[in-house]
């Protein structure tokens, strides 16, 4: 169960950069965190479900 959570929580974190990253290229800094986009949305709720699957693996792995 660890295993996965953390598979989850290191994927979710990649996509979450490789959108970032990607937006900061094509359109700049100051673009990259604009609500209307959908690339904006994504990587957000990404990067929010990296945030919750790793406080749930640490969760797990105290336990």
């Amino acid at each position: 169960m660890e295993q996965v959570v953390f598979i989850i929580s290191i994927l979710s974190l990649a996509v979450a950069l490789i959108l970032f990253i990607g937006r900061v290229l094509t359109s700049g800094l100051g673009k990259a965190f604009e609500m209307k986009s959908k690339s904006t949305k994504y990587m957000l709720s990404s990067f929010f479900l990296y945030i919750i699957s790793f406080a749930l693996y640490i969760l797990i792995s105290n336990s």
